[in-house]
Protein backbone atom coordinates (compact mmCIF):
# COMPACT_ATOMS: atom_id res chain seq x y z
CA UNK A 1 0.00 0.00 0.00
CA UNK A 2 1.62 3.41 -0.71
CA UNK A 3 2.08 6.36 1.24
CA UNK A 4 0.69 8.79 -1.06
CA UNK A 5 3.11 11.46 0.48
CA UNK A 6 5.86 11.46 -2.69
CA UNK A 7 2.42 12.85 -4.48
CA UNK A 8 1.50 15.09 -2.30
CA UNK A 9 1.56 18.99 -3.75
CA UNK A 10 4.44 21.12 -2.33
CA UNK A 11 2.87 23.72 -1.65
CA UNK A 12 6.22 26.05 -1.13
CA UNK A 13 8.64 24.72 -3.61
CA UNK A 14 11.30 27.34 -3.06
CA UNK A 15 11.12 27.14 0.75
CA UNK A 16 11.15 23.13 -0.36
CA UNK A 17 14.78 23.63 -2.01
CA UNK A 18 15.99 26.22 0.27
CA UNK A 19 15.04 23.65 3.01
CA UNK A 20 17.21 20.88 1.05
CA UNK A 21 19.66 23.11 0.84
CA UNK A 22 20.13 23.62 4.29
CA UNK A 23 20.24 20.42 4.93
CA UNK A 24 22.89 19.54 2.87
CA UNK A 25 24.86 22.87 3.79
CA UNK A 26 24.69 21.51 7.48
CA UNK A 27 26.77 18.80 6.94
CA UNK A 28 29.09 20.71 5.26
CA UNK A 29 28.88 23.61 7.80
CA UNK A 30 29.47 20.85 11.02
CA UNK A 31 32.25 18.91 8.49
CA UNK A 32 34.54 22.26 7.28
CA UNK A 33 36.78 22.51 10.27
CA UNK A 34 37.82 18.65 9.88
CA UNK A 35 38.22 19.58 5.88
CA UNK A 36 39.78 22.64 6.30
CA UNK A 37 42.40 20.19 8.10
CA UNK A 38 42.57 17.62 5.50
CA UNK A 39 42.74 20.06 3.22
CA UNK A 40 45.99 21.41 4.59
CA UNK A 41 47.46 18.10 5.76
CA UNK A 42 46.00 15.88 2.89
CA UNK A 43 47.00 12.03 3.74
CA UNK A 44 47.13 9.08 1.51
CA UNK A 45 44.18 7.06 1.68
CA UNK A 46 44.10 3.57 0.27
CA UNK A 47 40.28 2.71 -1.15
CA UNK A 48 39.59 -0.78 -0.95
CA UNK A 49 36.80 -0.96 -3.40
CA UNK A 50 38.39 1.89 -6.16
CA UNK A 51 36.27 0.07 -8.99
CA UNK A 52 32.73 0.74 -6.76
CA UNK A 53 30.77 3.55 -8.70
CA UNK A 54 29.74 5.21 -5.34
CA UNK A 55 34.14 5.09 -4.37
CA UNK A 56 34.57 6.68 -7.70
CA UNK A 57 31.91 9.12 -7.57
CA UNK A 58 33.14 10.08 -4.39
CA UNK A 59 36.59 10.42 -5.26
CA UNK A 60 35.49 13.90 -7.57
CA UNK A 61 35.16 15.40 -4.70
CA UNK A 62 38.02 14.22 -2.94
CA UNK A 63 40.22 15.54 -5.34
CA UNK A 64 37.40 18.83 -5.74
CA UNK A 65 38.09 19.29 -2.11
CA UNK A 66 41.65 18.40 -1.78
CA UNK A 67 41.40 16.32 1.47
CA UNK A 68 43.01 12.92 0.86
CA UNK A 69 45.81 11.68 -1.95
CA UNK A 70 43.73 8.81 -3.19
CA UNK A 71 45.16 5.31 -3.78
CA UNK A 72 42.61 3.01 -5.53
CA UNK A 73 42.73 -1.02 -5.63
CA UNK A 74 41.39 -1.90 -8.65
CA UNK A 75 41.83 -3.60 -12.64
CA UNK A 76 43.07 0.12 -14.08
CA UNK A 77 40.87 -0.91 -17.52
CA UNK A 78 38.12 -1.36 -15.31
CA UNK A 79 38.21 2.31 -13.46
CA UNK A 80 39.45 3.93 -16.68
CA UNK A 81 36.60 2.51 -18.46
CA UNK A 82 34.26 3.59 -15.10
CA UNK A 83 35.56 6.85 -14.73
CA UNK A 84 34.68 7.75 -18.42
CA UNK A 85 30.76 5.64 -18.72
CA UNK A 86 30.10 8.17 -15.52
CA UNK A 87 31.04 11.70 -16.75
CA UNK A 88 33.89 12.16 -14.20
CA UNK A 89 37.54 14.62 -14.36
CA UNK A 90 39.72 12.51 -12.78
CA UNK A 91 42.75 11.37 -14.58
CA UNK A 92 44.57 8.72 -13.25
CA UNK A 93 48.59 8.87 -12.20
CA UNK A 94 47.43 12.57 -11.24
CA UNK A 95 44.24 12.72 -9.55
CA UNK A 96 45.13 9.65 -8.08
CA UNK A 97 47.43 6.77 -7.88
CA UNK A 98 46.05 3.29 -8.82
CA UNK A 99 47.19 -0.45 -7.50
CA UNK A 100 46.20 -3.05 -9.64
CA UNK A 101 45.20 -5.65 -7.40
CA UNK A 102 45.52 -8.48 -9.98
CA UNK A 103 49.38 -7.86 -9.20
CA UNK A 104 49.66 -7.53 -5.95
CA UNK A 105 50.99 -11.64 -5.16
CA UNK A 106 53.69 -10.71 -7.16
CA UNK A 107 55.20 -8.58 -4.85
CA UNK A 108 56.72 -11.06 -2.38
CA UNK A 109 56.35 -8.34 0.39
CA UNK A 110 52.66 -7.90 0.56
CA UNK A 111 51.83 -12.05 1.05
CA UNK A 112 55.18 -12.33 3.39
CA UNK A 113 53.86 -9.59 6.41
CA UNK A 114 50.45 -11.25 5.72
CA UNK A 115 51.61 -14.71 6.54
CA UNK A 116 53.73 -13.44 9.32
CA UNK A 117 51.00 -12.30 11.04
CA UNK A 118 48.10 -15.21 10.22
CA UNK A 119 50.39 -18.05 9.39
CA UNK A 120 50.05 -19.45 12.99
CA UNK A 121 46.24 -19.27 12.71
CA UNK A 122 46.76 -21.84 10.09
CA UNK A 123 46.90 -20.03 7.03
CA UNK A 124 49.03 -21.73 4.69
CA UNK A 125 51.58 -19.80 2.78
CA UNK A 126 49.52 -20.51 -0.46
CA UNK A 127 46.12 -19.26 1.61
CA UNK A 128 48.17 -15.92 2.22
CA UNK A 129 49.40 -15.00 -1.25
CA UNK A 130 45.16 -15.94 -2.94
CA UNK A 131 44.41 -13.55 0.33
CA UNK A 132 46.28 -11.03 -0.81
CA UNK A 133 45.49 -11.61 -4.76
CA UNK A 134 41.58 -11.96 -4.37
CA UNK A 135 40.79 -9.69 -1.32
CA UNK A 136 41.23 -5.81 -1.36
CA UNK A 137 40.32 -5.40 2.18
CA UNK A 138 43.66 -7.72 3.27
CA UNK A 139 45.56 -5.98 0.45
CA UNK A 140 44.74 -2.00 1.47
CA UNK A 141 45.04 -3.10 5.45
CA UNK A 142 48.82 -4.23 4.34
CA UNK A 143 49.14 -1.22 2.39
CA UNK A 144 48.78 0.30 5.48
CA UNK A 145 50.73 -1.94 7.59
CA UNK A 146 54.09 -1.67 5.46
CA UNK A 147 53.81 2.28 5.35
CA UNK A 148 52.40 2.65 1.74
CA UNK A 149 49.24 4.54 2.90
CA UNK A 150 48.45 6.31 5.96
CA UNK A 151 45.11 4.79 6.32
CA UNK A 152 42.19 2.94 4.73
CA UNK A 153 38.20 2.81 3.95
CA UNK A 154 36.55 -0.19 3.38
CA UNK A 155 33.23 -1.65 3.80
CA UNK A 156 30.84 0.11 0.26
CA UNK A 157 30.51 -3.82 -0.74
CA UNK A 158 30.36 -6.70 2.14
CA UNK A 159 29.49 -7.02 5.58
CA UNK A 160 31.12 -4.56 8.55
CA UNK A 161 31.95 -8.05 10.39
CA UNK A 162 33.68 -9.44 7.52
CA UNK A 163 36.13 -6.37 6.70
CA UNK A 164 36.80 -6.22 10.67
CA UNK A 165 37.77 -9.71 10.62
CA UNK A 166 40.18 -9.54 7.84
CA UNK A 167 41.90 -5.98 8.96
CA UNK A 168 42.51 -7.22 12.31
CA UNK A 169 45.13 -9.49 11.99
CA UNK A 170 46.92 -7.08 10.17
CA UNK A 171 46.04 -3.68 12.25
CA UNK A 172 46.36 -4.49 15.34
CA UNK A 173 44.19 -2.46 18.85
CA UNK A 174 45.62 -0.32 20.89
CA UNK A 175 43.71 -1.27 23.89
CA UNK A 176 43.87 -4.31 26.56
CA UNK A 177 42.52 -6.91 25.38
CA UNK A 178 41.98 -5.77 21.16
CA UNK A 179 38.85 -3.49 22.22
CA UNK A 180 37.49 -1.61 19.58
CA UNK A 181 34.44 0.40 19.07
CA UNK A 182 32.46 2.45 16.63
CA UNK A 183 30.46 5.22 16.20
CA UNK A 184 28.28 7.32 14.40
CA UNK A 185 27.10 10.82 14.24
CA UNK A 186 23.79 11.77 13.14
CA UNK A 187 23.11 15.43 12.06
CA UNK A 188 19.42 16.12 13.49
CA UNK A 189 17.47 19.43 13.00
CA UNK A 190 18.78 20.16 16.81
CA UNK A 191 22.49 19.37 16.59
CA UNK A 192 24.75 16.74 16.33
CA UNK A 193 23.87 13.00 18.47
CA UNK A 194 26.51 10.29 18.70
CA UNK A 195 25.65 6.75 18.43
CA UNK A 196 27.98 3.85 20.18
CA UNK A 197 28.50 1.10 19.22
CA UNK A 198 26.45 0.03 15.87
CA UNK A 199 29.23 -1.99 14.63
CA UNK A 200 31.96 -3.94 16.66
CA UNK A 201 30.37 -5.06 20.39
CA UNK A 202 27.36 -7.18 20.34
CA UNK A 203 27.16 -7.45 24.14
CA UNK A 204 29.80 -5.48 25.85
CA UNK A 205 30.68 -5.94 29.76
CA UNK A 206 30.40 -3.47 32.01
CA UNK A 207 34.43 -2.81 31.07
CA UNK A 208 33.86 -2.61 27.82
CA UNK A 209 31.17 0.01 28.28
CA UNK A 210 32.99 2.39 29.71
CA UNK A 211 35.81 1.91 27.61
CA UNK A 212 33.49 2.14 24.69
CA UNK A 213 32.43 5.75 26.32
CA UNK A 214 35.50 6.91 26.69
CA UNK A 215 36.23 6.54 23.38
CA UNK A 216 33.55 8.91 22.10
CA UNK A 217 34.00 11.15 24.55
CA UNK A 218 37.41 11.84 23.31
CA UNK A 219 35.90 11.45 19.77
CA UNK A 220 33.81 14.04 20.23
CA UNK A 221 36.40 16.37 21.94
CA UNK A 222 39.14 16.21 19.40
CA UNK A 223 37.81 15.67 15.93
CA UNK A 224 34.61 18.12 16.80
CA UNK A 225 35.73 20.13 19.56
CA UNK A 226 31.91 19.86 20.87
CA UNK A 227 31.61 19.64 25.03
CA UNK A 228 30.60 16.06 25.38
CA UNK A 229 26.72 14.78 27.18
CA UNK A 230 27.09 11.90 27.46
CA UNK A 231 23.89 9.89 28.52
CA UNK A 232 24.01 5.60 29.08
CA UNK A 233 20.39 4.45 27.98
CA UNK A 234 18.67 1.47 29.04
CA UNK A 235 15.22 0.47 29.69
CA UNK A 236 15.81 1.27 33.67
CA UNK A 237 15.19 4.68 34.08
CA UNK A 238 17.69 6.35 37.18
CA UNK A 239 16.84 3.04 38.58
CA UNK A 240 13.59 1.18 37.96
CA UNK A 241 14.77 -1.82 36.96
CA UNK A 242 17.72 -3.92 38.86
CA UNK A 243 18.26 -6.44 36.28
CA UNK A 244 21.51 -7.18 35.37
CA UNK A 245 21.49 -4.90 31.94
CA UNK A 246 19.99 -2.14 33.95
CA UNK A 247 23.26 -2.46 36.41
CA UNK A 248 26.28 -2.79 34.13
CA UNK A 249 24.72 1.03 32.87
CA UNK A 250 24.55 2.35 35.78
CA UNK A 251 27.99 1.32 37.53
CA UNK A 252 29.22 1.97 34.40
CA UNK A 253 27.76 5.46 34.47
CA UNK A 254 29.43 5.46 38.09
CA UNK A 255 32.97 5.09 37.05
CA UNK A 256 32.75 6.96 33.86
CA UNK A 257 31.74 9.91 36.81
CA UNK A 258 34.42 9.04 38.90
CA UNK A 259 37.39 9.01 35.94
CA UNK A 260 36.09 11.99 34.07
CA UNK A 261 34.80 14.44 36.77
CA UNK A 262 34.91 17.01 34.07
CA UNK A 263 32.42 15.29 31.72
CA UNK A 264 28.64 15.48 32.43
CA UNK A 265 28.13 11.71 32.13
CA UNK A 266 25.04 10.18 33.80
CA UNK A 267 22.86 7.11 33.62
CA UNK A 268 21.05 4.52 33.20
CA UNK A 269 17.85 6.21 31.79
CA UNK A 270 15.37 6.36 28.67
CA UNK A 271 16.30 7.50 25.33
CA UNK A 272 13.26 10.15 26.07
CA UNK A 273 15.23 10.89 29.24
CA UNK A 274 18.34 11.48 27.87
CA UNK A 275 17.13 13.91 25.06
CA UNK A 276 14.09 15.88 26.64
CA UNK A 277 15.15 17.85 29.81
CA UNK A 278 11.93 18.65 30.69
CA UNK A 279 10.93 15.23 30.60
CA UNK A 280 14.54 14.37 32.74
CA UNK A 281 13.50 16.67 35.33
CA UNK A 282 10.44 14.81 36.74
CA UNK A 283 12.21 11.69 36.96
CA UNK A 284 15.29 12.82 39.18
CA UNK A 285 16.22 16.32 39.08
CA UNK A 286 19.82 15.93 40.46
CA UNK A 287 21.14 14.47 36.75
CA UNK A 288 24.55 15.03 35.99
CA UNK A 289 23.92 16.59 32.82
CA UNK A 290 22.60 19.35 31.48
CA UNK A 291 20.32 19.93 28.21
CA UNK A 292 19.73 17.70 25.79
CA UNK A 293 22.43 14.21 25.39
CA UNK A 294 24.99 14.50 22.38
CA UNK A 295 26.80 11.06 22.99
CA UNK A 296 24.04 8.20 23.60
CA UNK A 297 25.87 5.28 24.53
CA UNK A 298 23.88 1.80 23.89
CA UNK A 299 23.60 -1.80 26.32
CA UNK A 300 24.29 -3.67 23.57
CA UNK A 301 24.62 -4.10 19.79
CA UNK A 302 21.01 -4.92 19.06
CA UNK A 303 20.00 -1.60 21.04
CA UNK A 304 22.58 0.68 18.74
CA UNK A 305 21.58 -0.53 15.55
CA UNK A 306 18.08 -0.25 15.74
CA UNK A 307 18.08 3.24 17.76
CA UNK A 308 20.60 4.04 14.37
CA UNK A 309 17.95 2.21 11.99
CA UNK A 310 15.26 3.71 13.08
CA UNK A 311 16.61 7.87 13.00
CA UNK A 312 18.05 7.34 9.86
CA UNK A 313 14.21 6.08 8.55
CA UNK A 314 12.07 8.42 10.63
CA UNK A 315 14.45 11.56 10.34
CA UNK A 316 16.24 13.72 7.87
CA UNK A 317 19.15 12.86 9.76
CA UNK A 318 22.58 12.79 7.41
CA UNK A 319 24.56 10.15 8.54
CA UNK A 320 28.79 11.09 9.37
CA UNK A 321 30.95 7.16 10.04
CA UNK A 322 30.94 4.87 11.20
CA UNK A 323 34.30 5.84 13.09
CA UNK A 324 36.40 3.01 13.85
CA UNK A 325 38.17 3.86 17.51
CA UNK A 326 41.08 1.93 18.94
CA UNK A 327 43.22 0.40 16.31
CA UNK A 328 46.61 1.58 15.92
CA UNK A 329 46.20 3.06 11.86
CA UNK A 330 43.13 5.05 11.19
CA UNK A 331 41.51 2.26 9.25
CA UNK A 332 37.35 3.07 8.67
CA UNK A 333 35.11 0.45 7.62
CA UNK A 334 31.71 1.93 5.60
CA UNK A 335 28.34 0.91 5.50
CA UNK A 336 26.62 -0.35 1.76
CA UNK A 337 24.13 2.44 2.49
CA UNK A 338 26.60 5.28 2.42
CA UNK A 339 26.57 8.14 0.06
CA UNK A 340 29.51 9.79 -1.98
CA UNK A 341 28.80 12.53 0.36
CA UNK A 342 29.76 10.46 3.29
CA UNK A 343 32.78 8.86 1.48
CA UNK A 344 34.34 12.53 1.39
CA UNK A 345 33.22 13.31 4.89
CA UNK A 346 34.81 9.70 6.32
CA UNK A 347 37.37 10.59 3.96
CA UNK A 348 38.66 13.73 5.65
CA UNK A 349 37.78 12.91 9.04
CA UNK A 350 40.53 10.39 8.33
CA UNK A 351 42.92 12.95 6.94
CA UNK A 352 42.41 15.01 9.86
CA UNK A 353 42.52 12.19 12.31
CA UNK A 354 46.26 10.92 11.05
CA UNK A 355 47.69 14.31 11.44
CA UNK A 356 46.30 15.09 15.05
CA UNK A 357 48.12 11.30 15.45
CA UNK A 358 51.40 12.22 13.95
CA UNK A 359 51.41 15.80 15.94
CA UNK A 360 50.63 14.11 19.29
CA UNK A 361 53.34 11.37 18.61
CA UNK A 362 55.50 14.16 17.85
CA UNK A 363 54.27 15.83 20.81
CA UNK A 364 54.79 13.01 22.93
CA UNK A 365 51.48 13.38 23.92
Amino acid sequence: MKSGVATRPIEDLDAYRNKLSAYVNSSRLFMQPNIDLARRHPARIVYAEGENDDVLLAMQAVVDEGVAKPILIGRPPVINDKIKKIGLRLEPGKDFQVFNSEEADVHERYWQFYHQHVGRSGVSVEAAKTAVHSNTTVLAALMVALGEADGMVCGKVGRFDTHLHDIRPIIRSTKAGGRLSSICVLLMDDGPLFLTDPFVNVDPTEEDVVEIAKDAVRFVQQSFDIEPVVALLSHSNFGTYEDSSAIKMKRAAHRLRMELPEVQIDGEMHSLTALNPEMRATVFDGANIKGRANILVMPNMDAASIALGLLRSLTNARLIGPFLNGLEKPVHILIPSVSGRGILNLTALASADIYQRDQSSHSGA
